[in-house]
Protein backbone atom coordinates (compact mmCIF):
# COMPACT_ATOMS: atom_id res chain seq x y z
CA UNK A 1 0.00 0.00 0.00
CA UNK A 2 2.82 2.52 0.96
CA UNK A 3 4.69 1.68 -2.35
CA UNK A 4 1.54 2.27 -4.19
CA UNK A 5 1.08 5.65 -2.90
CA UNK A 6 4.80 6.34 -2.84
CA UNK A 7 4.46 5.52 -6.54
CA UNK A 8 1.37 7.67 -7.12
CA UNK A 9 3.37 10.73 -5.60
CA UNK A 10 6.25 10.25 -7.80
CA UNK A 11 4.41 9.71 -11.18
CA UNK A 12 2.33 12.64 -10.08
CA UNK A 13 5.79 14.91 -9.45
CA UNK A 14 7.32 13.61 -12.79
CA UNK A 15 4.25 14.87 -14.62
CA UNK A 16 4.44 18.20 -13.03
CA UNK A 17 8.29 18.23 -13.97
CA UNK A 18 7.41 16.84 -17.68
CA UNK A 19 4.31 19.99 -18.25
CA UNK A 20 6.66 22.39 -17.15
CA UNK A 21 9.51 20.99 -19.24
CA UNK A 22 7.55 20.79 -22.18
CA UNK A 23 5.67 24.50 -21.47
CA UNK A 24 9.43 25.79 -21.07
CA UNK A 25 11.44 24.49 -24.31
CA UNK A 26 8.27 24.21 -26.67
CA UNK A 27 7.36 27.77 -27.22
CA UNK A 28 8.59 29.28 -29.79
CA UNK A 29 12.16 31.61 -30.69
CA UNK A 30 11.46 34.96 -31.60
CA UNK A 31 13.62 37.42 -33.44
CA UNK A 32 13.27 41.38 -32.89
CA UNK A 33 13.90 44.21 -35.29
CA UNK A 34 16.29 46.64 -33.44
CA UNK A 35 14.02 49.41 -32.25
CA UNK A 36 13.27 52.94 -33.52
CA UNK A 37 12.95 55.98 -31.13
CA UNK A 38 9.63 58.56 -31.47
CA UNK A 39 10.35 60.08 -34.69
CA UNK A 40 8.12 62.72 -36.72
CA UNK A 41 6.49 66.45 -36.80
CA UNK A 42 3.59 65.30 -35.36
CA UNK A 43 3.03 65.33 -31.70
CA UNK A 44 0.87 63.36 -29.94
CA UNK A 45 -1.18 64.90 -27.15
CA UNK A 46 -2.82 61.90 -25.46
CA UNK A 47 -4.91 64.75 -23.28
CA UNK A 48 -6.31 66.62 -26.36
CA UNK A 49 -9.84 67.60 -25.58
CA UNK A 50 -9.44 66.48 -21.99
CA UNK A 51 -12.72 67.72 -19.52
CA UNK A 52 -11.04 68.43 -15.76
CA UNK A 53 -14.03 67.64 -14.43
CA UNK A 54 -14.72 63.85 -16.22
CA UNK A 55 -11.71 62.34 -13.25
CA UNK A 56 -12.69 59.31 -12.29
CA UNK A 57 -10.64 57.62 -8.97
CA UNK A 58 -9.80 53.92 -10.32
CA UNK A 59 -7.73 51.02 -9.07
CA UNK A 60 -7.69 47.80 -10.89
CA UNK A 61 -5.60 45.49 -8.80
CA UNK A 62 -6.66 44.01 -5.86
CA UNK A 63 -6.62 40.39 -4.32
CA UNK A 64 -9.09 38.19 -2.15
CA UNK A 65 -9.33 34.98 -1.04
CA UNK A 66 -9.56 32.69 -3.32
CA UNK A 67 -8.02 29.13 -4.00
CA UNK A 68 -9.18 28.05 -0.46
CA UNK A 69 -6.42 30.75 1.08
CA UNK A 70 -3.59 29.50 -1.35
CA UNK A 71 -2.74 32.35 -2.68
CA UNK A 72 -1.85 35.63 -0.99
CA UNK A 73 -5.09 37.79 -0.26
CA UNK A 74 -6.59 35.78 1.83
CA UNK A 75 -7.16 38.09 4.35
CA UNK A 76 -10.00 39.75 2.18
CA UNK A 77 -13.18 39.32 1.08
CA UNK A 78 -14.86 40.74 -2.01
CA UNK A 79 -17.46 42.69 0.46
CA UNK A 80 -14.48 44.07 2.37
CA UNK A 81 -12.61 45.07 -0.68
CA UNK A 82 -15.47 46.94 -1.86
CA UNK A 83 -16.36 48.46 1.12
CA UNK A 84 -12.96 50.20 2.06
CA UNK A 85 -12.12 51.44 -2.00
CA UNK A 86 -15.80 52.89 -1.55
CA UNK A 87 -15.23 54.94 1.55
CA UNK A 88 -11.81 55.88 -0.02
CA UNK A 89 -14.32 57.56 -2.83
CA UNK A 90 -12.87 55.21 -5.59
CA UNK A 91 -15.24 55.01 -8.68
CA UNK A 92 -13.95 51.92 -9.85
CA UNK A 93 -12.55 49.18 -7.90
CA UNK A 94 -10.83 46.21 -9.90
CA UNK A 95 -10.22 42.94 -8.09
CA UNK A 96 -7.59 41.04 -9.89
CA UNK A 97 -7.15 37.53 -8.53
CA UNK A 98 -4.53 35.37 -9.47
CA UNK A 99 -5.38 33.51 -12.75
CA UNK A 100 -8.96 34.00 -11.84
CA UNK A 101 -11.71 35.97 -12.66
CA UNK A 102 -13.59 37.34 -9.89
CA UNK A 103 -17.45 38.30 -11.16
CA UNK A 104 -18.24 39.63 -7.84
CA UNK A 105 -20.37 42.98 -8.89
CA UNK A 106 -20.72 42.21 -12.85
CA UNK A 107 -24.15 43.96 -12.71
CA UNK A 108 -22.48 47.08 -12.25
CA UNK A 109 -22.24 48.62 -15.74
CA UNK A 110 -18.28 49.73 -14.50
CA UNK A 111 -17.64 45.68 -14.83
CA UNK A 112 -14.56 44.91 -16.20
CA UNK A 113 -13.33 41.32 -15.94
CA UNK A 114 -9.67 40.95 -14.94
CA UNK A 115 -7.30 38.77 -13.46
CA UNK A 116 -3.56 38.65 -13.07
CA UNK A 117 -1.65 36.45 -14.71
CA UNK A 118 1.43 34.41 -13.73
CA UNK A 119 2.90 32.42 -11.34
CA UNK A 120 6.70 31.47 -11.56
CA UNK A 121 8.66 31.93 -9.00
CA UNK A 122 10.39 35.67 -10.46
CA UNK A 123 7.03 37.08 -10.42
CA UNK A 124 6.69 37.92 -14.18
CA UNK A 125 3.01 38.99 -14.70
CA UNK A 126 0.69 40.60 -16.15
CA UNK A 127 -2.58 42.22 -15.56
CA UNK A 128 -5.24 41.11 -17.77
CA UNK A 129 -8.01 44.12 -17.97
CA UNK A 130 -10.84 43.48 -19.84
CA UNK A 131 -10.05 39.38 -20.10
CA UNK A 132 -12.58 36.98 -22.41
CA UNK A 133 -10.95 34.37 -20.44
CA UNK A 134 -7.63 32.95 -18.60
CA UNK A 135 -4.73 31.87 -19.43
CA UNK A 136 -3.41 28.71 -17.62
CA UNK A 137 -0.25 28.00 -18.81
CA UNK A 138 2.89 29.90 -17.44
CA UNK A 139 6.93 29.44 -16.97
CA UNK A 140 7.45 28.10 -13.78
CA UNK A 141 11.26 29.67 -13.65
CA UNK A 142 13.56 31.43 -15.65
CA UNK A 143 11.92 33.16 -18.66
CA UNK A 144 14.24 34.65 -21.67
CA UNK A 145 13.16 37.42 -23.59
CA UNK A 146 11.16 35.26 -26.14
CA UNK A 147 9.32 33.62 -23.17
CA UNK A 148 8.00 37.04 -22.18
CA UNK A 149 7.06 37.98 -25.83
CA UNK A 150 5.74 35.11 -26.38
CA UNK A 151 3.33 35.13 -22.90
CA UNK A 152 2.38 38.81 -23.84
CA UNK A 153 1.45 37.56 -27.51
CA UNK A 154 -0.91 35.12 -26.14
CA UNK A 155 -2.51 36.62 -23.49
CA UNK A 156 -3.28 39.56 -25.97
CA UNK A 157 -5.27 37.82 -28.24
CA UNK A 158 -7.86 36.86 -25.21
CA UNK A 159 -7.11 40.37 -23.66
CA UNK A 160 -8.36 44.02 -24.22
CA UNK A 161 -5.47 45.74 -21.99
CA UNK A 162 -2.18 44.12 -21.27
CA UNK A 163 -0.31 45.40 -18.47
CA UNK A 164 3.50 44.60 -17.31
CA UNK A 165 2.85 44.02 -13.63
CA UNK A 166 4.65 45.68 -10.96
CA UNK A 167 8.19 45.12 -13.68
CA UNK A 168 10.96 46.39 -11.30
CA UNK A 169 9.48 44.32 -8.14
CA UNK A 170 11.51 41.26 -8.78
CA UNK A 171 15.13 41.95 -9.75
CA UNK A 172 15.26 38.67 -11.64
CA UNK A 173 11.86 39.54 -13.55
CA UNK A 174 11.32 41.93 -16.25
CA UNK A 175 14.62 43.33 -16.68
CA UNK A 176 14.84 47.53 -17.74
CA UNK A 177 17.02 46.05 -21.15
CA UNK A 178 13.78 44.20 -22.03
CA UNK A 179 12.14 46.97 -22.51
CA UNK A 180 13.69 48.06 -25.39
CA UNK A 181 12.68 44.96 -27.69
CA UNK A 182 9.23 43.69 -25.67
CA UNK A 183 6.05 44.91 -27.30
CA UNK A 184 2.49 43.90 -27.97
CA UNK A 185 1.53 45.07 -24.70
CA UNK A 186 -0.52 48.64 -24.05
CA UNK A 187 0.08 49.48 -20.06
CA UNK A 188 2.84 49.39 -17.74
CA UNK A 189 2.07 49.36 -14.21
CA UNK A 190 4.62 52.12 -13.18
CA UNK A 191 3.24 52.81 -10.23
CA UNK A 192 2.37 49.69 -7.45
CA UNK A 193 2.51 49.22 -3.71
CA UNK A 194 5.18 47.61 -4.24
CA UNK A 195 7.37 49.51 -6.44
CA UNK A 196 7.92 51.99 -8.69
CA UNK A 197 9.02 51.61 -12.19
CA UNK A 198 10.10 54.41 -14.50
CA UNK A 199 13.06 53.25 -15.56
CA UNK A 200 11.24 50.46 -17.24
CA UNK A 201 9.04 52.90 -18.69
CA UNK A 202 11.72 55.04 -19.76
CA UNK A 203 13.10 52.25 -21.38
CA UNK A 204 10.08 51.56 -23.26
CA UNK A 205 9.55 55.08 -24.21
CA UNK A 206 13.15 55.85 -25.27
CA UNK A 207 13.07 52.78 -27.90
CA UNK A 208 9.78 54.00 -29.76
CA UNK A 209 7.37 51.86 -27.60
CA UNK A 210 3.94 53.96 -27.05
CA UNK A 211 2.99 52.21 -23.24
CA UNK A 212 0.87 54.20 -21.07
CA UNK A 213 1.25 54.15 -17.68
CA UNK A 214 -1.16 52.93 -14.62
CA UNK A 215 -1.06 53.12 -11.16
CA UNK A 216 -2.25 50.52 -8.93
CA UNK A 217 -2.41 49.48 -4.76
CA UNK A 218 -1.89 45.76 -5.58
CA UNK A 219 -3.54 45.48 -2.55
CA UNK A 220 -3.19 41.90 -0.35
CA UNK A 221 -5.10 43.04 2.68
CA UNK A 222 -7.11 46.08 2.83
CA UNK A 223 -7.26 45.90 6.58
CA UNK A 224 -3.93 47.41 6.55
CA UNK A 225 -4.46 51.36 5.78
CA UNK A 226 -0.97 51.44 3.92
CA UNK A 227 -2.05 49.34 0.74
CA UNK A 228 -5.07 51.19 0.25
CA UNK A 229 -5.56 54.76 -1.45
CA UNK A 230 -1.74 55.05 -1.94
CA UNK A 231 -0.79 53.94 -5.75
CA UNK A 232 -3.62 54.57 -8.23
CA UNK A 233 -5.15 56.02 -11.12
CA UNK A 234 -7.58 58.87 -12.18
CA UNK A 235 -9.34 58.18 -15.16
CA UNK A 236 -10.51 60.59 -17.43
CA UNK A 237 -13.74 59.30 -18.55
CA UNK A 238 -17.33 60.87 -19.12
CA UNK A 239 -18.92 58.13 -17.00
CA UNK A 240 -17.79 55.36 -15.15
CA UNK A 241 -18.90 52.60 -17.48
CA UNK A 242 -16.81 49.84 -18.86
CA UNK A 243 -15.80 50.39 -22.03
CA UNK A 244 -15.49 54.47 -21.87
CA UNK A 245 -12.88 53.27 -19.27
CA UNK A 246 -11.14 51.25 -21.71
CA UNK A 247 -11.11 53.34 -23.87
CA UNK A 248 -9.51 56.23 -21.59
CA UNK A 249 -6.70 53.57 -20.75
CA UNK A 250 -5.88 52.39 -24.10
CA UNK A 251 -5.81 56.27 -25.45
CA UNK A 252 -3.71 57.86 -22.43
CA UNK A 253 -5.72 59.61 -20.78
CA UNK A 254 -4.69 58.62 -17.42
CA UNK A 255 -2.41 60.12 -14.74
CA UNK A 256 -1.03 57.79 -12.34
CA UNK A 257 -0.92 58.64 -8.40
CA UNK A 258 1.37 57.96 -5.89
CA UNK A 259 -0.93 59.88 -2.89
CA UNK A 260 1.38 60.85 0.41
CA UNK A 261 1.53 58.44 2.84
CA UNK A 262 1.06 58.56 6.59
CA UNK A 263 1.95 55.14 9.12
CA UNK A 264 -0.62 54.73 11.28
CA UNK A 265 -3.46 56.61 10.12
CA UNK A 266 -6.82 55.41 10.05
CA UNK A 267 -9.35 54.84 7.39
CA UNK A 268 -11.68 58.30 8.53
CA UNK A 269 -8.62 59.92 7.93
CA UNK A 270 -7.16 58.82 4.73
CA UNK A 271 -10.90 59.49 3.72
CA UNK A 272 -10.27 63.22 4.50
CA UNK A 273 -7.31 63.82 2.95
CA UNK A 274 -8.04 61.79 -0.43
CA UNK A 275 -11.27 64.69 -0.42
CA UNK A 276 -9.42 67.20 0.77
CA UNK A 277 -5.56 67.35 -0.23
CA UNK A 278 -5.74 64.52 -3.79
CA UNK A 279 -4.78 67.19 -6.76
CA UNK A 280 -5.71 66.90 -10.41
CA UNK A 281 -4.85 68.13 -13.55
CA UNK A 282 -6.86 71.00 -15.08
CA UNK A 283 -5.01 71.13 -18.19
CA UNK A 284 -2.84 69.35 -20.73
CA UNK A 285 -2.35 71.40 -24.11
CA UNK A 286 -0.09 71.77 -26.94
CA UNK A 287 0.19 75.09 -28.33
CA UNK A 288 2.07 74.20 -31.42
CA UNK A 289 5.54 72.70 -29.60
CA UNK A 290 4.76 74.40 -26.57
CA UNK A 291 3.50 71.95 -23.67
CA UNK A 292 1.06 73.90 -21.18
CA UNK A 293 0.26 71.66 -18.07
CA UNK A 294 -1.82 73.03 -15.09
CA UNK A 295 -3.16 71.51 -11.59
CA UNK A 296 -5.77 72.30 -9.57
CA UNK A 297 -3.70 73.64 -7.03
CA UNK A 298 -0.19 74.83 -6.26
CA UNK A 299 2.55 72.14 -7.14
CA UNK A 300 6.19 72.33 -4.94
CA UNK A 301 7.91 70.92 -8.00
CA UNK A 302 7.56 69.93 -11.88
CA UNK A 303 9.93 67.60 -13.95
CA UNK A 304 9.60 67.78 -17.97
CA UNK A 305 11.14 64.30 -18.71
CA UNK A 306 12.60 62.93 -21.98
CA UNK A 307 14.91 60.43 -23.76
CA UNK A 308 16.70 58.24 -21.29
CA UNK A 309 14.80 59.64 -18.65
CA UNK A 310 16.59 62.71 -18.91
CA UNK A 311 15.65 65.73 -16.92
CA UNK A 312 14.58 68.12 -19.50
CA UNK A 313 13.53 70.95 -17.18
CA UNK A 314 12.00 71.44 -13.58
CA UNK A 315 9.85 73.85 -12.72
CA UNK A 316 8.83 74.86 -8.87
CA UNK A 317 5.49 76.41 -6.99
CA UNK A 318 3.32 77.06 -9.45
CA UNK A 319 -0.04 75.57 -10.50
CA UNK A 320 0.90 75.98 -14.51
CA UNK A 321 3.98 74.90 -16.08
CA UNK A 322 5.48 75.10 -19.51
CA UNK A 323 7.86 73.66 -21.49
CA UNK A 324 9.27 74.24 -25.36
CA UNK A 325 9.36 70.65 -27.31
CA UNK A 326 12.91 70.89 -29.33
CA UNK A 327 13.28 69.46 -32.45
CA UNK A 328 15.52 66.61 -30.58
CA UNK A 329 12.90 65.60 -28.29
CA UNK A 330 11.49 62.33 -29.10
CA UNK A 331 8.50 62.22 -26.35
CA UNK A 332 8.40 64.51 -22.63
CA UNK A 333 6.68 62.66 -20.25
CA UNK A 334 5.34 65.28 -16.66
CA UNK A 335 5.74 64.37 -13.10
CA UNK A 336 4.35 66.98 -10.86
CA UNK A 337 5.57 66.99 -7.25
CA UNK A 338 3.05 67.99 -4.52
CA UNK A 339 3.89 69.45 -1.51
CA UNK A 340 2.56 66.77 1.53
CA UNK A 341 4.79 64.55 -1.14
CA UNK A 342 1.95 63.09 -3.54
CA UNK A 343 3.16 63.15 -7.04
CA UNK A 344 1.50 63.09 -10.37
CA UNK A 345 2.69 61.33 -13.53
CA UNK A 346 1.30 61.98 -16.70
CA UNK A 347 1.78 60.50 -19.95
CA UNK A 348 4.00 61.46 -22.43
CA UNK A 349 3.74 63.64 -25.56
CA UNK A 350 4.81 61.63 -28.45
CA UNK A 351 6.46 62.07 -32.28
CA UNK A 352 4.81 60.62 -35.06
CA UNK A 353 5.04 61.25 -39.11
CA UNK A 354 1.26 61.96 -38.91
CA UNK A 355 -1.94 61.70 -36.01
CA UNK A 356 -2.53 58.28 -37.59
CA UNK A 357 0.14 56.64 -34.72
CA UNK A 358 1.06 53.38 -34.99
CA UNK A 359 2.24 51.49 -32.42
CA UNK A 360 5.66 49.80 -32.62
CA UNK A 361 6.08 45.83 -32.75
CA UNK A 362 9.55 44.50 -33.24
CA UNK A 363 8.97 40.64 -32.82
CA UNK A 364 9.05 38.01 -35.64
CA UNK A 365 8.78 33.98 -34.86
CA UNK A 366 12.02 32.64 -36.00
CA UNK A 367 10.81 29.09 -37.28
CA UNK A 368 14.50 27.82 -38.46
CA UNK A 369 15.54 28.33 -35.20
CA UNK A 370 12.54 27.13 -33.14
CA UNK A 371 12.19 23.96 -35.33
CA UNK A 372 16.04 22.65 -35.03
CA UNK A 373 15.80 23.70 -31.30
CA UNK A 374 12.09 21.46 -30.82
CA UNK A 375 14.37 18.94 -32.60
CA UNK A 376 17.54 18.93 -30.38
CA UNK A 377 14.72 18.75 -27.15
CA UNK A 378 12.78 15.69 -28.84
CA UNK A 379 15.89 13.65 -29.33
CA UNK A 380 17.33 14.81 -25.87
CA UNK A 381 13.87 14.07 -24.30
CA UNK A 382 13.93 10.42 -26.36
CA UNK A 383 17.43 9.53 -24.88
CA UNK A 384 16.71 10.55 -21.06
CA UNK A 385 13.61 8.35 -21.74
CA UNK A 386 15.44 5.31 -23.09
CA UNK A 387 17.85 5.55 -20.51
CA UNK A 388 15.47 5.50 -17.62
CA UNK A 389 13.77 2.02 -19.38
CA UNK A 390 16.99 0.51 -19.47
CA UNK A 391 17.84 1.40 -15.36
CA UNK A 392 14.10 0.42 -14.69
CA UNK A 393 14.41 -3.19 -17.13
CA UNK A 394 17.60 -4.02 -14.77
CA UNK A 395 16.37 -3.48 -11.68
Amino acid sequence: MIKRILKYILYVILGFVAIVVAVSLFRPSYSFDEPKPFQGSYLHNPYENMNPDNWIQTNFHAHTRQFGGFTNGRVNTNEMVDSVYSVLGFEHIGISDYNKINYYDSVNPSFIPTYEHGYGIFKIHQLCIGAEKVRCLDYFAFQNLSMKQHTLNRLAKQTRLVVAAHPSFVKQGYRVEDMKYLSNYKLMEVLNGFAISTAHWDAALSNGHLVYIIGNDDSHDVTDITEVGFRFTMVNSPENEAEQLLQALENGKTVGVDFSLIWGERLERKKKRLERDLPYITQVDLCGDTLLISASRSFSKLRFIGQDGKELDVQKDNRTAFYVVKAEDTYVRTEVEFKDGTTLYLNPITRHESSDVVKQRLDHINWPKTIILWGVYILALFLIYRSISRCGNKS
